[in-house]
């Protein structure tokens, strides 16, 4: 299945010369994702799940790829 759109919107309003993001292509290598854009979409994250995530229960790995964000916030619709 794929990730929500609005992840995918959000990563290409960042960098809009990325093109298509393959759900498996680490967003961190090609600099689609860095640490502002990090901070930006945690918050996104949060208030689409309507949840606080504390920094305790994820890691840096769970946002490299579109892949591993469905897989960690979204699994339904995994």
């Amino acid at each position: 299945m794929s990730v929500p759109t609005f992840i995918t919107e959000f990563l290409h309003t960042k960098c809009p010369d990325s093109g298509p993001i393959g759900e498996d292509e680490d967003l961190v290598l090609t600099g689609v994702l860095n640490s502002m854009h990090f901070v930006e979409l945690l918050y996104l994250i949060e208030s689409e799940l309507d949840t606080e995530i504390s920094m305790d229960d994820v890691s840096s790995a769970d946002f490299r790829t579109i892949a591993r964000i469905r897989n960690r916030f979204f699994p339904e619709a995994a």
